[in-house]
């Protein structure tokens, strides 16, 4: 059992390291697993914005708009979804 957040991330993305091919950098475009350099990052970091935006948009909405200038925040955090 995790104690926090900070242990279960560990945990997760120790798994993604023993079971999938997310830190394998691609050496060419022909390489069929792995992300070439710098993309699996992206794509984290992505998705934890997505998921940060979204939190905010309904339960900090005030932080959105202060930060981003987001008028609608939850509207905002949801279109970003289906795109």
């Amino acid at each position: 059992k995790h104690k926090n957040v900070e242990e279960l991330s560990y945990s997760i993305l120790s798994f993604f390291e023993r079971r999938t091919d997310l830190f394998h950098v691609m050496e060419s475009q022909n390489d069929r697993m792995g992300f070439m350099p710098g993309r699996a990052e992206a794509m984290l970091f992505k998705h934890f914005q997505f998921f940060q935006h979204r939190y905010l948009g309904r339960e900090q909405p005030h932080i959105l708009k202060q930060a981003y200038g987001v008028a609608d925040a939850g509207a905002e955090a949801q279109s970003a979804g289906q795109a």
